[in-house]
């Protein structure tokens, strides 16, 4: 029997994979697969080597890296939106991020060189899990996405990562975020409207989440769960914020993190449950995230469930 094709695509620059040794990635896969490795050398390669794995008959894109590298190969990978999920390579995930919310959100192993052996194992066996995925205008996302806030944390770890070359630990984020909470943010005019499917609309809402999968992020060890009901195989759900107060938003934290499978409410939450569509608009220019990957601002975004879209080698 012919092995199958697979390609691994490496960010040399993710925060672990330089410590997860190369060679214990690879062995075991070359032992399965036919195996290629590439290495990315600039923003949007591993979405470009995963479009091509796709069009040249590779079974598998396997991604050494963090939440940002997958979205970019996840992203490649649905260069054909009309090829089903069972015509595409399956995605093999290996975290070596800050983060790594997807790997762990699948409950894989954290270490690369662990999750390796899970990798093998499902190309071995041939199992494919199939899963849904989120769309913000024209660029899918595994987990989740943001307005407001937390995409404009999202943009400000990643200015410093870029000019200091600190890695996003969530520390980093802990310390950035109080400091865009209380400095930059403007909290006083809640601005966006969102709309969902069935023309329910919200307005004066302050930040949006929209999550695919559950928990939407971590805090160290911690999972932040706004959405609990989301899931891989169901539809997106929306979290608005309708106040950024201090002590609101403090409790609220508070209540998500002690209780993480709770649906949490309040006065300043509206929830948007199973939507196949989401929109958000606004009147200025609001920041945008998906898989922690800031985007060009915008001042409308079309929110996207794409149900059984993507093969996950698990």
């Amino acid at each position: 029997m012919t092995a199958v094709r697979a390609l691994l695509i490496v960010n040399p620059v993710s925060t672990a994979a330089a410590a997860a040794g190369l060679p214990s990635i690879t062995s075991p896969l070359a032992a399965v697969t036919r195996l290629d490795v590439a290495v990315t050398t600039h923003p949007g390669h591993a979405g470009e080597l995963a479009r091509s794995a796709g069009r040249d008959g590779f079974g598998v894109v396997a991604v050494l890296g963090g939440d940002g590298t997958l979205n970019e190969a996840v992203n490649g990978l649905l260069a054909d939106p009309d090829a089903g999920a069972e015509s595409r390579p399956a995605l093999g995930i290996l975290p070596a991020g800050g983060m790594n919310v997807a790997a762990r959100s699948l409950g894989l192993p954290p270490h690369p060189a662990r999750a390796v052996r899970r990798l093998v194992t499902a190309v071995s066996q041939k199992r494919r899990t199939v899963v849904s995925l989120g769309r913000a205008d024209g660029r899918y996302f595994l987990t989740g996405a943001g307005i407001g806030f937390g995409a404009e944390l999202m943009a400000r770890v990643d200015a410093v990562r870029s000019t200091g070359g600190r890695p996003p630990t969530w520390r980093r984020y802990l310390t950035e975020g109080a400091r865009q909470f209380r400095h930059a943010t403007e909290r006083r005019s809640p601005a966006l409207r969102v709309e969902a499917e069935d023309g329910e609309a919200v307005d004066d809402v302050c930040a949006v989440l929209v999550a695919n999968t559950s928990p939407y992020a971590y805090l160290g060890p911690w999972p932040l769960s706004p959405c609990p009901r989301a899931s891989w195989q169901g539809a997106l759900e929306g979290f608005a914020l309708t106040t950024l107060s201090v002590p609101r938003c403090s409790a609220l934290m508070t209540r998500v993190l002690l209780a993480p499978r709770h649906e949490h409410g309040g006065r300043a939450v509206r929830r948007f449950r199973q939507q196949r569509t989401l929109t958000v608009t606004a009147d200025a220019p609001f920041a945008l995230h998906v898989d922690g990957e800031p985007l060009d601002r915008c001042r409308r975004v079309r929110f996207t469930s794409f149900e059984r879209a993507l093969a996950l080698a698990l």
